[in-house]
């Protein structure tokens, strides 16, 4: 299959059509700690003189303005001031803000303080953390509005290539990464999902329905566990209250779809729905695809107020993918006049996931409020891969002029189901104005229900001057069904945030315990982090360390023969030590400076990796011997979008060691997996306010030629430009010493073996150009937008991986070329 083709149904050209009444901005500011509404905060328009307001009695609040980007300043006795960048007011939509405001006791002593730009009062500790608003994912160049293909650029943060946007994080794997959507904890919100990667090729959260969203790098506090690297935090916003229905209709090549939302009984709640699928197989035949992805999604959430101190709100979000690819057979001028024979496989991918979750907001005193949420998930996956052992002839000029099947058989067949549901309670308790309590507990229980065929294999080797005897591998069908209720997931945990010195010392301290019944291991992990303020509010010192346990995901505890010998294996074990500095430059400029180290043990290890010097040697058992230490230094400088400019330069240095498990190889080292030595990010954007009105106050001929271009009153450009080190991989020869009974019909010529140096290579350096155009164009009740997107301007021909034929021959697989990305959005 050729991989570009099928990741083409990025390319988007988008008509959207939204129908509301207004231009204005509205919204609710509450206290960060306890989440009560703030009564009479100052709310100023920066640029524009006298414009502003004042929240209401219950923290609401409404501006009317022209069209445009805006950034508020929020502000009140007591509180640290919030500047909200980002805020667009186009025509016919209402634009909602969420604020909260963190207390301050600086404040109140009338201290010189620097506003937050930067949702600190969102984030529950200052170290390796970054906030996105809906507006930095739509327009990041590169991004295709996915925010995990953004978060790919922060410090720490490597990936593996273009066509997942999988997060690598400080030398971690992609399933040590914890996905919180409004409170669910769920593995992953991508389309084509698998059980050892988070990530995906298409986000199925829509960045209509975004909040905001909170990533924490490391050293993350005791309220989140069962994962080693990361915490991603997504908060979807409410629906309109005050109309009783709005729309938003997308259709592009991508899919078509749309986002519908409106107020319940007089504005006490709201609802939202996004609905998209895709119809990519309706221009499948003029992009030349041979492999045609099927995918829909669907996304919710209501929220109703019980009283002014309790709201509910119901989150779901539902995706479904279907995927069929078939092997090509394909010219090859090497093979002219030859003759080979190759298995041709055929994978039939069919999955579903769902996820629904339920939470009682509570405000039980100006100190104190509870969150009480049940949630259920599920994902199920069939998978399937049949192979065609097939004979071929091939012409003088390389194309096959004759095909001769001479097998078919079924070589995989995995159906499971994975769920599980989960109950959870946390409270936060604000004792004084210098000490907050934050505690909880949970339980979940789930099923695994798998029904595995692999088929059987057969081996030989040539030792010794002869063949060995014949290594015969069975056919097997494994089946698994751990029910509901027969296992839990339990864990608790509490942190205590500490304000010392005059709030210039920060301190989070707490302890976090994971237990999980059917592997019978449990965990106590302890954390602290701590923020020292040299300049309140400007540059602070930062420290974190912490415990951090994984439970081994379904599959690895399963074996072949299903004599549970994997299902008392450890937890997986991280040790985190990050400090760093970070310091505010500038309004909106903000540098961080971490090193850290990440120490591994207790990581799960195939029994027949640890034997690798016995090619014969067969085993399913997996023991916890991995071990592994990253050491790195990232820096990160961001510039929200202040004085129309915006930007971010991210830089990471990593070190990798890991101890060579293998007998025989006592003392030696890896290179891991995730090992990316150099990773570097540039991102500059620049916003050009009434260059349209300038134009066409020029000469004639400037004027006229300009209207060539979408320019506009309201335009951005930026461009960003990546570059990573190589990613391992270890060598592959061909062998004829070893061959193995292809298509239960003939002994293979040979088999490509791995070299005993495991990663001793790596892949080409990737390094990609990325320019985005955004030209929007505002009238009294409608707006139109423009945008353009080039991806890989330059064409680089980043390698993805190593394709290893059956017949002794490997093919390049290459990711992204050249790809525009148009579109239109018009909205009444």
């Amino acid at each position: 299959m050729n991989k570009h083709k099928f990741f083409l149904l990025f390319l988007i050209i988008s008509f959207t059509t939204t129908f509301a009444q207004k231009s204005r901005i509205s919204g609710k500011v509450e206290d960060a700690t306890s989440g009560e509404a703030l009564i009479g905060v100052n709310i100023l328009v920066i640029d524009s003189s006298g414009v502003g307001t004042a929240a209401n009695e219950d923290g609401t609040f409404e501006l009317t303005l022209p069209h445009g980007i805006y950034s508020l300043k929020f502000s009140s006795i007591g509180y640290s001031t919030v500047i909200k960048t980002d805020v667009v007011v186009t025509g016919g939509k209402e634009t909602f803000l969420n604020i909260k405001l963190t207390p301050s006791a600086i404040q109140m002593k009338e201290a010189l303080v620097q506003a937050d730009y930067f949702d600190k009062a969102v984030q529950i500790n200052n170290l390796a953390t970054v906030v996105l608003n809906p507006e930095e994912v739509r327009r990041s160049p590169g991004s295709m509005q996915d925010f995990q293909r953004i978060l790919q650029g922060m410090a720490g943060v490597s990936f593996s290539n273009d066509m997942n946007n999988e997060l690598i994080v400080r030398g971690g794997s992609p399933d040590e990464n914890l996905t919180v959507l409004d409170e669910m904890e769920l593995h992953s919100t991508n389309h084509y999902p698998n059980e050892y990667n988070s990530g995906g090729p298409i986000n199925m959260v829509n960045v209509d329905l975004i909040d905001h969203i909170q990533f924490s790098t490391g050293g993350f506090v005791s309220k989140f566990g069962d994962k080693l690297s990361s915490v991603m935090q997504i908060t979807t916003r409410e629906g309109t209250r005050k109309n009783t229905f709005a729309s938003d209709i997308n259709l592009s090549m991508a899919g078509f779809g749309g986002v519908f939302e409106g107020g319940i009984n007089n504005g006490k709640g709201s609802w939202i729905l996004s609905a998209r699928k895709s119809y990519i197989s309706l221009i499948a035949g003029s992009l030349g695809l041979t492999a045609i992805p099927y995918y829909y999604d669907l996304q919710s959430k209501i929220v109703y107020d019980l009283s002014p101190a309790h709201k509910l709100s119901l989150s779901a979000i539902y995706g479904n993918d279907k995927i069929l690819i078939k092997g090509e057979n394909k010219s090859d001028i090497t093979k002219s006049n030859l003759t080979d024979s190759v298995g041709i496989y055929r994978v039939d991918i069919k999955q579903y996931q769902f996820a629904a979750g339920l939470t009682l907001r509570s405000i039980w005193n100006k100190n104190s409020y509870s969150l009480l949420t049940w949630y259920y998930n599920l994902y199920n996956n069939d998978f399937k891969i049949d192979e065609d052992f097939t004979e071929r002839s091939y012409d003088a000029n390389g194309k096959i002029i004759n095909s001769i099947l001479l097998s078919k058989r079924q070589t995989v067949l995995d159906d499971h189901h994975n769920a599980n549901t989960a109950l959870k309670g946390e409270i936060f308790w604000k004792l004084d104005n210098l000490q907050e309590l934050n505690f909880g507990i949970s339980a979940a229980t789930g099923n695994f229900v798998q029904s595995l065929y692999l088929a059987g294999d057969s081996a030989r080797y040539f030792i010794d001057g002869q063949w060995s005897p014949t290594i015969v591998v069975p056919a097997s069908n494994i089946k698994y069904n751990i029910k509901l209720f027969d296992n839990y997931k339990y864990y608790a945990f509490i942190n205590d945030k500490l304000k010392l010195f005059d709030e210039r010392l920060i301190v989070n301290a707490g302890i976090r315990y994971d237990y999980f019944s059917y592997s019978l291991k449990g965990n106590f992990s302890p954390r602290i982090s701590a923020s020292y303020f040299i300049i309140p509010s400007v540059t602070s010192l930062n420290f974190a360390y912490g415990e951090y346990y994984q439970a081994q995901n379904y599959p690895t505890y399963g074996d072949r023969e299903k004599k549970d010998i994997n299902r008392y294996l450890e937890n997986s074990h991280s040790r985190h030590f990050v400090v760093g500095i970070e310091h505010i430059i500038a309004d909106g400029l903000r540098a961080n400076l971490e090193a850290y180290q990440k120490s591994y043990d207790d990581l799960p290890v195939s029994e027949k990796f640890i034997n690798f010097n016995d090619r014969t040697f067969r085993s399913n058992k997996n023991l916890n011997a991995g071990k592994q230490t990253v050491t790195g230094v990232d820096l990160q400088i961001q510039q929200k979008l202040v004085k129309d400019y915006f930007g971010t330069l991210s830089y990471s240095r990593m070190w990798t060691d890991y101890k060579d498990p293998r007998i025989g190889w006592a003392g030696k080292k890896i290179i891991s997996s995730y090992d990316f030595p150099h990773v570097l990010t540039l991102i500059f954007g620049k916003r050009f306010s009434g260059l349209r009105t300038e134009l066409d106050n020029t000469n004639f001929l400037l004027k006229y030629f300009s209207y060539l271009l979408p320019f506009s009153d309201d335009m951005e450009i930026s461009v960003r430009w990546r570059y990573a080190s190589g990613k391992p991989y270890t060598e592959k020869i061909w062998s004829t010493s070893e061959q193995y009974y292809e298509g239960s019909t003939r002994w293979s010529k040979g088999n490509w073996v791995e070299s005993y140096e495991i990663n001793n290579k790596r892949y080409p350096d990737y390094h990609r150009l990325d320019i985005a155009f955004n030209s929007r164009f505002n009238f009294d009740a409608w707006s139109i937008a423009i945008f353009l997107s080039i991806q890989n301007l330059y064409n680089r021909k980043n390698v993805a991986f190593y394709d290893y034929n059956s017949d002794g021959k490997r093919e390049t697989i290459y990711q992204f070329a050249f790809l525009p990305v148009i579109g239109i959005d018009v909205r009444f």
